[in-house]
């Protein structure tokens, strides 16, 4: 994976930019400390101060004092003094890192550290002055003996290399964040994981609830920080409950408005049909008695759909070979009426939890489309399954691959139908379906001839 696309990676998950938001912040912080120790040694050497140096001025001006009249034995003694100044902190062979000495006697220098910076000329007693010797910075402090003229000037370099040196004292403060830094990203990933439990579950919330469940969320009213994404989805789900209830009401309004119209109109057609004079009547009589057929099945349907989506129906444990072959039943005058044959297959007993109104809306325009579309001297064939599946196979033109999906939306028809109807059936159908947690699968029939559907609980 590129550094890019890990970036973009990164970016687009909220648990992993709040934990880059922890560490930047904290390395952050860790910076602006860093910066600061950097800044306060590079204008106050905690260990050239003089409560650090002015011991050991006061142990050099002793040893000069008490030897000031042996000088070879003197002389010795600075040089092993020197010498151990240099190894104390394994310093020897640094020069940024080196503390040299320069010892006086009034105006005699006793003696000097070899190598740079050599002599140098400091003026100030007991603090710490910034003197550039040959171009490079250097650190003094000079101590005057209150017993005698002797003096000593300690030295050390003034370079930045110095000031790293001396950070290296505070280690104990800056190491223990460094190395600490990589592992915080789990105990971060780990608390922002926790502290986001409640917006997982306010999505499981969503996620499982069924596609005509508009009450309003419960849980994420709970959290402060939840609760205006909660309110703004519950106002959004009360105006869809809202316009949903408009469209149900209105449909369900006007399918009843129609019903008494149509019921009248096929009354008086039917009675006309008793006295008709001649054979243009007859058809245009038997037009209309087809055409309130078709608007009374329409308007069938439009209240089934309206049920169906409504969800409102409470679910209970049904057998579902019984209400098939009640509805086969219910259904065979329809079938003996068009000269097709209805055959059910029922293994054994299948029982699923469904609502009785909905199945049997389902079982309806199933078995209805297949009697339908299927030729005179036919068989429809019904199967319940012992797991919990419903086929329904015709001998019709069947349904073509490009248009197995589209069937399913509403007032959909394929095109250059024979058969008329309204193409709300199998919207039905998979409405119920979909309530139900159910799926509904269309292939052809026996040897590719017809349509079969499979309905799987």
């Amino acid at each position: 994976m590129t550094p890019a696309a890990l970036w973009r990676r990164l970016r687009s998950s909220l648990v992993s930019r709040l934990v880059l938001a922890q560490m930047l912040t904290v390395l952050l912080l860790w910076s602006a400390a860093v910066a600061y120790f950097v800044w306060d040694t590079a204008r106050y050497d905690e260990i050239f101060e003089p409560g650090h140096m002015g011991p050991r001025a006061d142990m050099i001006l002793a040893l000069v004092d008490s030897l000031a009249d042996r000088p070879e034995q003197l002389q010795e003694v600075l040089r092993k003094l020197d010498v151990f100044q240099r190894r104390e902190n394994h310093e020897e062979d640094d020069l940024a890192l080196r503390m040299s000495m320069n010892v006086w006697l009034g105006d005699r220098l006793l003696y000097a550290s070899p190598g740079s910076p050599g002599v140098v000329p400091a003026t100030q007693q007991r603090r710490l002055e910034k003197l550039v010797v040959d171009g490079m910075p250097w650190r003094t402090y000079t101590q005057q003996s209150a017993r005698s003229a002797a003096r000593v000037t300690l030295i050390r370099s003034g370079h930045a290399v110095s000031i790293l040196f001396a950070l290296g004292e505070r280690g104990i403060l800056i190491l223990p964040l460094l190395i600490s830094l990589p592992f915080l990203v789990l105990p971060a990933w780990w608390s922002v994981r926790l502290a986001l439990r409640p917006w997982r579950r306010f999505s499981q919330e969503i996620e499982t609830r069924s596609p005509g469940d508009l009450a309003p969320l419960r849980f994420g009213s709970a959290y402060r920080e939840l609760r205006p994404v909660a309110d703004a989805v519950n106002t959004l789900l009360a105006r869809v409950a809202a316009s949903l209830a408009r469209e149900r009401s209105f449909i369900a309004d006007a399918a009843h408005e129609l019903r008494t119209p149509l019921a009248a109109m096929r009354i008086n057609v039917e009675a006309l049909q008793a006295h008709r004079g001649d054979a243009r009547d007859a058809e245009l009589l038997d037009g209309l008695v087809r055409s309130g057929e078709r608007a009374s099945r329409l308007v069938a349907q439009l209240l089934g759909l309206m049920r169906s989506d409504s969800g409102r129906t409470q679910a209970a444990r049904l057998s579902l070979d019984e209400l098939v072959q009640d509805r086969l039943a219910a259904l065979s005058g329809l079938a003996t009426q068009r000269g097709v044959e209805l055959e059910l297959v029922s293994a054994e007993r299948c029982e699923i939890e469904a609502e009785r109104e909905g199945l049997t809306s389902l079982v309806d325009n199933l078995v209805e489309n297949a009697i339908k579309y299927s030729p005179a001297g036919s068989t429809v064939s019904v199967r319940v399954g012992a797991d919990a599946s419903l086929v329904v196979e015709d001998a019709g033109p069947g349904i073509a691959a490009d248009w197995r999906e589209r069937v399913f939306d509403r007032f959909f028809r394929v095109p250059d139908q024979a058969q008329p109807g309204s193409g709300l059936g199998l919207a039905i159908v998979k409405s119920v379906a979909d309530r139900h947690g159910a799926t509904v699968e269309l292939a052809d029939g026996v040897e590719g001839r017809g349509l079969r559907v499979t309905v799987r609980w």
